[in-house]
């Protein structure tokens, strides 16, 4: 079975084709990157593979689910980190982290488990009480990283 695969592609808005007739496959367990020039359409292939967009044409797959018509079944596969998300002002990196474990339905000592987890993979420990909106640059990515993993 494939990680992803996607099938003749396109996605339309009005006369703009941002995505035009895109085809590719990943196996499971392997590592890709995604390139291409600035308007090439790889943020909108993005988000439709991570349901957040629907193709005009084509099929969209994330490990054997369709996107469009399992998107609930994708969601549960993937996270999504996009290049600017939002942060908190007065909101600690641990507060950050319990706010979205608790919206994505974790409760208890399983939300406990899986924010230390997240931490400790991330190496955010350290940072738990900063100000989630005070943290470097790289620090903020691997705060949202943290949050594409819960």
């Amino acid at each position: 079975m494939s990680a992803l695969k996607v099938n003749n592609l396109f996605r339309y808005f009005g006369q703009l084709k941002a995505v035009n007739g895109v085809s590719f496959e990943v196996p499971q367990g392997s590592v890709c990157g995604f390139v291409g020039e600035n308007g090439a359409g790889k943020t909108t292939t993005m988000r439709i593979l991570a349901t957040l967009d629907h193709p005009t044409m084509g099929r969209a797959e994330v490990c054997g689910h369709d996107v469009t018509q399992k998107p609930a079944e994708v969601r549960r596969m993937i996270g999504w980190m996009p290049d600017h998300f939002g942060n908190y002002d007065h909101m600690t990196v641990i507060e950050y982290l319990d706010f979205y474990a608790r919206a994505l339905g974790y409760k208890g000592e399983e939300r406990r488990k899986r924010i230390a987890e997240v931490m400790d993979f991330t190496d955010l420990g350290p940072l738990s009480d900063r100000f989630s909106n005070k943290l470097s640059k790289g620090m903020t990515q691997r705060l949202g990283l943290g949050r594409a993993l819960l």
